[in-house]
Parts: structure tokens; sequence; C-alpha cells
């Protein structure tokens, strides 16, 4: 059920209003009468007219007040109490002025119909008058009157009767655009539970036009604040999950972190022990490569001593193999010795048989070819003695000889072996230079990742420091959300309050 306008936005209300204002003048009027009536005494005039006017005013308040009838007959009583005043100073033209006056008293009532009857009655009143008064019959209109006065008289009438019937419509319109607004308006609030932004105003004017433009805008703002305030909602549930999810990722990244900055303090001393032992490695590799110059020194000297022995072994291979060639050759005088001591034996052993032919005188014969055998084997026995010494002697050359090429064949053996490990060590000497400069650069490196590891540590702890922060502002963030969603249901509330078409 609406909510009725208020009394006082309506224009039955300001009739009643000025219709009790118009009262008062009315008493004014007649409190003036009876002052007036002092002076000629008019104190009948007074009572029967004003106090008439006024008795008869009272009743009809009471009737048909803040109706057009009862607005018509204040502007006659007021033309009649500005005649009375007239008559009762015997037509004083500075009173007069009490009938503009009046006139303008009735613009309170915003209506153009009692002025024009309070026009026509004053000019009843004073064509009327002008002919009683030119006629002797004890009324007064003014003092000296003539036709030509009462024109004047009548045209500022007219004028300002004309002027204050635009005012009056003016006021009415204003009066009437006022009551279709509040009427509007009531219809808007209804029962108070909320503002209904689909009412207008039924009435054209550039304020009322203005009035629902107004309502337009309203509504459009209502109905956009109320789509605003869902996608607020769900924005802020976004924001409360994104911010629930941003805590809960700066508390793993601060976790994270954290567990970081150990591994990264544990990897920083790791390196900087293994730039130590790089260190140590370095100097080790230094000196096994100060070692190792040196073995390839003693293996090039090495290799020069056994090249001497190979030089050596071969020079007493030849000379074995000299010796050898001497035992060939005393064999061979050997043989022709034997031979000679067979040969002579030989001999000793027919000259024993021809001593023995000889009898005695072969006997001496004999003995000396007994001695000769005797010397000739002793020499045959010592041939073969010697022959048996030289096969030794050949034997053991052969087998000198066969040594001889054996350690020779070794000795060469040696030396290649030896060369190649010259070689080789000298590769070694080589790598481990290699090897002592890469040390030297790993220690270095080892060194600088170390120092990078501690940097590194030291902006992971500003990291986590960030992190914290970062947690904070979530944290943060998210009771701002909830402090949000309190005033979007706020605004929600107080939005649903104005009830639109959209």
């Amino acid at each position: 059920m609406s909510k009725p306008v208020p009394e006082s936005l309506t224009l039955e209300a300001h009739y009643l209003h000025a219709d009790r204002a118009m009262l008062g003048v009315l008493w004014l009027c007649l409190l003036g009468a009876l002052g007036l009536a002092a002076w000629h005494g008019t104190w009948l005039q007074a009572m029967l007219v004003g106090g008439g006017t006024v008795l008869l005013a009272h009743i009809l308040y009471a009737l048909i007040r803040g109706s057009l009838l009862f607005r018509c007959f204040v502007a006659a009583a007021f033309m009649v109490m500005a005649a009375l005043h007239i008559n009762q100073v015997q037509g004083t033209l500075e009173m007069h002025f009490s009938i503009f006056v009046l006139l303008a008293f009735l613009i309170i009532y915003r209506d153009w119909r009692p002025i024009v009857v309070a026009t026509i009655v004053i000019a009843v009143h004073h064509l009327a008058f002008y002919v009683l008064q030119m006629q002797e019959a004890g009324v007064w209109l003014a003092q000296g009157v003539t036709f030509g006065l009462v024109m004047v008289h009548a045209g500022y009438v007219i004028i300002e009767a004309g002027v204050l019937v635009y005012l009056a419509r003016m006021s009415f319109n204003e009066a009437r655009e006022g009551e279709v607004m509040g009427q509007t308006v009531a219809r808007m609030i209804g029962d108070g539970s909320g503002v209904d932004l689909t009412c207008r105003a039924n009435m054209r004017s550039p304020m009322l036009d203005s009035f629902n433009a107004l309502l337009d805008t309203l509504e459009n703002m209502v109905s956009g604040l109320s789509a605003s305030m869902q996608q607020l909602g769900q924005l802020g549930s976004s924001v409360s999950k994104g911010a629930s999810d941003l805590r809960q990722g700066s508390e793993q990244q601060q976790d994270k972190t954290r567990y970081m900055v150990q591994a990264m303090l544990e990897l920083s001393q790791a390196t900087a022990d293994v730039a130590r032992n790089a260190a140590d490695a370095a100097r080790a590799s230094s000196e096994a490569d100060k070692r190792a110059q040196d073995g390839h020194a003693a293996m090039q000297e090495i290799a020069r001593e056994v090249a001497s022995l190979e030089n050596n072994i071969a020079q007493t291979g030849e000379a074995v193999d000299g010796a050898a060639q001497l035992a060939i050759d005393i064999d061979q005088v050997v043989d022709v010795i034997k031979g000679v001591a067979e040969q002579t034996n030989l001999l000793a052993l027919n000259a024993a048989i021809e001593a023995a032919r000889a009898g005695d005188q072969g006997r001496g014969f004999a003995v000396v070819a007994d001695e000769v055998r005797n010397l000739s084997q002793r020499t045959a026995q010592s041939t073969s003695e010697i022959q048996d010494f030289i096969s030794r002697l050949q034997q053991a050359s052969e087998s000198a000889r066969s040594a001889m090429e054996q350690s020779r064949t070794s000795v060469h053996r040696c030396l290649q072996v030896t060369q190649s490990s010259t070689e080789i060590l000298a590769g070694i000497v080589s790598e481990i230079a290699s090897i002592v400069g890469r040390n030297a650069q790993i220690a270095t490196a080892t060194e600088e990742q170390s120092a990078v590891g501690e940097d590194v540590a030291t902006h992971l702890h500003e990291v986590e420091a960030v992190a914290l922060a970062n947690t904070a502002e979530a944290v943060e963030l998210d009771r701002l959300s909830a402090e949000l969603e309190k005033v979007r249901v706020v605004l929600m509330r107080d939005a649903a309050q104005f009830r639109t078409g959209r």
C-alpha cells in the first residue's frame, strides 16, 4: 500500500493554510474599519458591513474551507472591506491603495480565479459608487471623482490584476509541480520498506522532466550498482581466494626459500671444502708434476744407461764370438797335433817292431821308440783333454754368446720399454701439468662459486624476507577482502531498498 502524500505537499493543504491566513487578514481589515469608524462616526457601517463580512467568512470557512467558492468569497470580501474603508474616509484617495494591497494578498492562493473575482467586484464597486456618488446617495468613491479618474483606477487595477493572474498561474504551476513531485516521492517511498525507482511524475514540465530524468539516471545507477555489487562480490571472492592462494604460496615459498638458504649454505660450505681440496690437489699435482719431471729425467738417464749397456753387451758378444772363433782355431790346431801324435805313435810302434826285429842292436832304439810312443800317447791324451776343454770352451762360448744375445735382446726390449716409458712419462708429465692448471682453475672457480653461493644465500635471505612480507600482505589482503565483503553486503542491502525495473 502506497504511503499517502503528506498534507504539507498538497494544494488542498495549502488552500486550507491560506484560508486561515486570509481570515486573519479579514480580522485586520475589521479592526481597521473599527479604527476608521471613530473618524466620521461610521460605527454602524463598520459593524454591519465589516462584522457581517467576517462573520459570513467564518461560517463559510466552517462549511467550505479549502474550496474555490471560499477563495472567491475571500476575494470578494477583500474588495468589500476596501470599499468599506474608502467609504469610511469619505473617498480619501490614499485609501484606494488598500485595493492593490489586498489584491496582492490573493496571490497566496496561487489561483487566478479569486483575483479575477476581486477585479470584477472592485470594478462593479467603482462604477456603482461613481454613479451613486454622482447622485449624492451618501456613499463615497473618491473626493472630486470623475469618470476619467475611475478609468485610471480601473486601468491600474486591471494591470495589477493581469500581473497577479500571471504570477498566480506561474505559482500554481510551480505548486502543482511540487504536489506531483510530492506524490511521486510518496509513491517511491511506499510503506517505507524501500524506494521504488520505477515511479515517474505524470505531469509534463521542465522541472518534472528533469526530475524524471534524474529518476532514470538513479534507476540506471542503482541497477548498475547492483550489478557492480554482484561483480564486486565475485571479484571479492576471487580476491579472497587469490589472497588465500597467495598466502599459501608465500608460506610455501618461505619454506622453500628457507630450505634453499640452508641448502645454499651447505653447498657453499661444500664448495669451500672443494675449493680447499682443489687447492690441496693443485699443490699435490704440482708436487707430482715435479716428481714426474724428476722421474722423466731419471727414465731418460736409465734409457741412456740401458743404451750404453746394450752397446757394452754387443761389444761383449763380439768378444765372445771372437773367443769362440779362437777356440775353433785351437781345436783345428789340436786336431793337427792329435793327428801328428797318432802318426808319431804309429811310427813309434813301427820303430819298436823294427827294434824288436833288430834284437840287441835295436834295444836302445826300442827304448826310444817306447818313450816316443809314450810321449805320443800322452800327447794324444793331452790333445783329447785339450779337445774336451776346447769343446767345453766352445759350449761355454756358445752358451755365453746365446746368453749375451738374449741379454742383448732383453736389453734392447728394456731400452724400447724404457723409451716407451719415457714417452709415456712425458705424456704423464704433460697431463699432470694440465691437471695442475685445471686444478688451479677448479680451485679459483670453486672459490668464486663459494662466493657466489654466499651471495645467493644472502639474496635468498632477502627473498625469504620478501616472502614473509608477501605472507603478511596476503593476510592483510585477506582481511581487506573480508572487510570489502562486509561493505558489499551493506551496499547490497542498501541497494535492495531501491526497486528498479531492470
